[in-house]
C-alpha cells in the first residue's frame, strides 16, 4: 500500500542531479518513512488514490448487472488486479442514495476525478459532502453495466483520495525519517538504534542484532519523531478501533 505522505524536502540530503543510483535509493528510503511513521501512528494517517464504480439504484435483471437493496449498499472497488464489490460502511437509514447521490467508501478526503462512458465530468457537475457524490442539477447517475471493462459505454468510476490526511507538521518528521534510511543505505552515519549483543564462545566473538527491543517500544530511537508517537499514539495501537 502507498500512502501520500508529505515530505519536507529540506531535510533531505542534496544529490548530483546525474546520480540516479542516488535518486532511486532516496525514492525508496521516502516510502519506507511512509510506512513506518503510517504503522506506528496506529494506522491512523493514510491517503489513498482508490477507484470505484457505483451502482446507485436497483436495476432490471441482466448479465453482471449488480442489484443492490438499499440495507446493503456496495460498489465496486479496484483491488490492483480485479474489481471486488465492498460495503460503503454506512448501512440502513444513514445511507444517502437516490438517482442523484451515491455514498462511497469513507472517509472521503478529495473526489480527483468522475468519469462517465469514458469521458470524464465537468468540476461544476457534481459536488461532495462528507461521503456522499452528488450529481448537480437535474441529472442523475447512470447505472453500471458491469458486464464491460471501465470507462467503455454503460459504465462509470469515482477516483479519489480515501482516508485521513497526515497533520502538515509530519512533514519535517517523514523528511528526517527518509534522510535516516538513506544514510543507512549508502553506509553514512545515522540516528536509526542498533541494539547489537556480543556472545563470545570458544575465543571467537559474535555481534548479533537484537530488534526485538526495538520492535517492542514501538520507536524509531529518534526523540523528534518518538516524541511525536508518543503523543498521537500513546498505548502504541496497531491501528485504531473498529466497530462490526
Amino acid at each position: 500500500m502507498s500512502c501520500n505522505w508529505p515530505i519536507d524536502e529540506a531535510c533531505l540530503p542534496a544529490l548530483e542531479s546525474d546520480d540516479v543510483a542516488a535518486e532511486m535509493t532516496l525514492e525508496s528510503a521516502k516510502a519506507l518513512a511512509t510506512q513506518v511513521l503510517w504503522a506506528l501512528s496506529g494506522r491512523q494517517f493514510c491517503l489513498i488514490e482508490t477507484t470505484v464504480r457505483p451502482c446507485p439504484e436497483p436495476y432490471p435483471p441482466g448479465i453482471l448487472r449488480r442489484p443492490v437493496a438499499p440495507s446493503s449498499y456496495e460498489v465496486f472497488s479496484w483491488w490492483d488486479y480485479a474489481w471486488g464489490a465492498v460495503g460503503c460502511g454506512c448501512v440502513g437509514r444513514c445511507i444517502r442514495t437516490g438517482p442523484g447521490a451515491v455514498h462511497l467508501p469513507g472517509p472521503v478526503h478529495t473526489v480527483l476525478d468522475v468519469t462517465i462512458d469514458g469521458d470524464p465530468l465537468s468540476e461544476d457537475e457534481w459536488v461532495v459532502e462528507g461521503d456522499t457524490l452528488y450529481r448537480t442539477g437535474a441529472a442523475w447517475w447512470p447505472s453500471q453495466d458491469m458486464s464491460r471493462p471501465a470507462s467503455e459505454v454503460g459504465t462509470w468510476q469515482v477516483t479519489y483520495l480515501r482516508g485521513q490526511a497526515p497533520p502538515p507538521e509530519t512533514a519535517k518528521l517523514a523528511g528526517l525519517l527518509t534522510a535516516e534510511f538513506y544514510q543507512a543505505c549508502t553506509g553514512g552515519k545515522c540516528r536509526l538504534p542498533r541494539s547489537v549483543a556480543e556472545v563470545s564462545r570458544q575465543g571467537v566473538t559474535h555481534r548479533i542484532v537484537n530488534p526485538t527491543d526495538i520492535y517492542s517500544t514501538g520507536k524509531t530511537g529518534i526523540p523528534e519523531i518518538d516524541l511525536w508517537l508518543s503523543a498521537i499514539n500513546p498505548h502504541r495501537l496497531l491501528s485504531a478501533p473498529s466497530v462490526l
